[in-house]
């Protein structure tokens, strides 16, 4: 691939272009590195240092991130940047076609802002990489006969790394235009963010390789290599279109649109790395306790919460004024932000949201959220009267704002649920007629839904073995539809006549109690690994190997 991109560079590159042929040479180089890692297995640290010195000859050539217009922090940030996008192409080449066809696509985007931008210097330079990286997707695409190594993937990696750059360089510094790359290449840096973090939880090097990254979750979760690599595709298809979008807005609303499309990927990568890092085999309590608090379920609404009500403001403040705020609105809106966020936080703890866990959510949730903001906004707008008198305020900017933030409050509650029935209806659009409950809301329960989902078999709803405490809610993702007491009637509701219990479910009664009644009443009982009850030698249903 390397060849390739230095044959036509060659002849199509124009001789004079000597910022293209400077950056050609450097990327070279770091191919270099890369091939003699794959050769001889260089450290961590000495790669490191190398891509440092690779990245700074980058910068001596003037391609620097303009955050600041400070030269020093600039070139921090371009330094780190630069390295960052290198190591996570290298990351990302843990799955056949995943790491090319991700670079292909992000260089289509690079490609249609620089051509819209009349930088065509830049635009051929990736047209050129972009060409060559769609013809070893060819051979690399499942299932590969080419590979990468570390030298392709770092050599990709760090070209794509610096041409973003080339366009927030020579184009403009404004802040929807410098976030553009960041929105471009969105896939690679949620990867890595996550990965990184969540070894660290583990205490685990970031340098060693694992089967821990975002494709290998989405194959655990039931999809096929296939499927988790087109998924992967399909983000960053959709990461470039927000970039194309936000490069076409004026500056305030494309800085929320990045902002909401960066949570909406924040989103997935917890309900991703949470099911393994938090509740499965390689969890680690005794490290990094404090971030590993941090990223538990219910605290986790709790610190997302004040950025959803904040961009909920920010989008109804700019969708009032046509995005075409004047310098006095852009002021309101700043001098109001914090008492509007308080109100409206704090209505929410008054309303006793925080009381219930967002994953046990119950269809009660829409009304308690819709309450809360709807106080939320009464109490903001009173307190605007009292410090400010209302003076140059819009009430439908809080009446927007007030919709707005129902729905993306509800939104977020809904996405464990939402996220696993997508994944499931992806990995098994054909599913089996075979459909059961489940006992129990316990994490025993859990488990049994994953297990249920890998072997294409329809968990019609939870059972409440708890008294009815959990009736009506949804826990992991799934609707507690009845009592255990009241199975039968529920049973008939559904047509459903068989129920799974998790193994060490906590019931009531004892399990020859529970056996007693399920013959009783004609219905079929299996416990977790599909084996009957009743003491069948054989198992219902065995597990497929994939």
């Amino acid at each position: 691939m390397w060849l390739g991109f230095v044959t036509v560079s060659a002849i199509f590159l124009r001789v004079s272009d000597t910022l293209s042929w400077k950056l050609v040479a450097i990327s070279s180089l770091v191919f270099v590195l890369g091939l003699v890692d794959d050769i001889s297995q260089l450290r961590p640290r000495s790669k490191f240092l190398a891509q440092v010195f690779a990245a700074a000859l980058v910068l001596g050539c003037g391609v620097v991130y303009p955050l600041r217009g400070n030269w020093f922090i600039d070139g921090l940030v371009s330094l780190f940047w630069i390295i960052g996008i290198t190591n996570a192409f290298n990351l990302l080449d843990n799955m056949d076609g995943l790491s090319a066809g991700t670079a292909l696509i992000s260089s289509f985007y690079l490609i249609v802002f620089y051509v819209t931008s009349s930088a065509y210097s830049q635009a051929v330079l990736v047209s050129l990489a972009a060409g060559v990286i769609a013809g070893f997707l060819l051979f690399n695409f499942h299932p590969a006969r080419i590979f990468m190594g570390d030298g392709g993937s770092l050599f990709v990696g760090f070209l794509l790394g610096t041409v973003s750059l080339l366009g927030v360089t020579h184009i403009s510094g404004m802040p929807a235009l410098v976030l553009a790359p960041m929105a471009v290449l969105a896939v690679p840096i949620l990867d890595t963010f996550f990965v990184s973090a969540t070894r660290r939880l583990r205490g685990q090097p970031v340098s060693v390789g694992g089967t821990d990254h975002i494709s290998h979750r989405l194959v655990r979760l039931g999809l096929n290599e296939r499927d988790a690599v087109l998924l992967l595709y399909s983000l960053t298809a959709l990461s470039g279109a927000v970039a194309l979008a936000a490069r076409h807005f004026l500056y305030p609303p494309a800085l929320g649109l990045i902002a909401l499309w960066f949570l909406f990927l924040f989103l997935l990568g917890v309900h991703l790395f949470r099911t393994d890092v938090f509740n499965g085999s390689h969890a680690c309590p005794t490290q990094w306790p404090f971030l590993q608090h941090l990223l538990e379920r219910d605290t986790l609404a709790l610190l997302l919460d004040p950025v959803v009500l904040s961009l909920s403001y920010y989008f109804a403040h700019f969708l009032r004024f046509q995005s075409h705020p004047a310098d006095s609105d852009v002021a309101l809106f700043q001098r109001s932000w914090p008492i509007v966020l308080a109100a409206k936080f704090a209505c929410l703890w008054l309303c006793r949201i925080y009381r219930h866990s967002w994953w046990r959510g119950s269809v009660m949730d829409a009304y308690r959220l819709g309450r809360a903001s709807l106080m939320g906004e009464v109490v903001a707008v009173l307190l605007l009267v009292g410090a400010y008198r209302f003076a140059g305020y819009s009430r439908a900017v809080f009446l927007v704002d007030c919709l707005l933030s129902w729905g993306m409050l509800l939104a977020i509650r809904r996405s464990f649920g939402l996220f696993g029935e997508a994944i499931h209806r992806w990995s098994s659009p054909n599913q089996s007629a075979r459909r059961v409950f489940v006992l129990g809301t316990s994490e025993n329960a859990r488990l049994v839904l994953r297990f249920l989902r890998g072997q294409c078999i329809e968990c019609v709803g939870l059972i409440d073995t708890n008294g009815g405490r959990d009736l009506g809610r949804y826990v992991w993702g799934t609707q507690v539809v009845g009592r255990l007491d009241d199975l039968v009637r529920t049973a008939r509701e559904h047509g459903v006549f068989e129920a799974v219990l998790p193994e060490n479910e906590a019931l009531l009664c004892s399990e020859a109690e529970l056996r007693h009644f399920f013959r009783r009443d004609h219905l079929r009982l299996t416990k977790l690994g599909l084996y009957s009850a009743d003491g069948d030698s054989e198992p219902h249903s065995r597990p497929r190997t994939r």
